[in-house]
């Protein structure tokens, strides 16, 4: 597979942010009547329109189960963080009455 070499001062590059704007698919034969060029053109635009489409939809996949993953953990994490606290207000609770109770029962 050759590179394209540009005769422009600035040098280009083709990012993945800028994949829309290349045309995946390319006729083969082309044919001879403008009409029927352009009807293989759109063919193959409704092609590769497809193609971003489901390509978009795995994406939106992808991320709606990211972000469920990510809320999941964080209800976890919320999970144990309450059950830490309740514990050791519990425990500090129970301290205090092992401090206390012999004072007020010596009075």
């Amino acid at each position: 597979m050759t590179k394209k070499v540009s005769s422009s001062i600035t040098r280009t590059r083709s990012g993945w942010l800028w994949k829309w704007a290349e045309p995946e698919s390319v006729l083969s034969v082309i044919p001879k009547s403008k009409t029927k060029k352009l009807a293989a053109q759109a063919k193959l635009a409704n092609v590769d329109a497809e193609k971003a489409i489901a390509r978009a939809y795995q994406v939106e996949i992808a991320r709606a189960k990211a972000i469920g993953e990510a809320m999941f953990k964080s209800g976890k994490a919320l999970r144990y963080s309450v059950l830490s606290s309740g514990r050791q207000v519990l425990l500090r609770t129970k301290l205090l009455f092992k401090i206390v109770e012999p004072k007020i029962r010596n009075k």
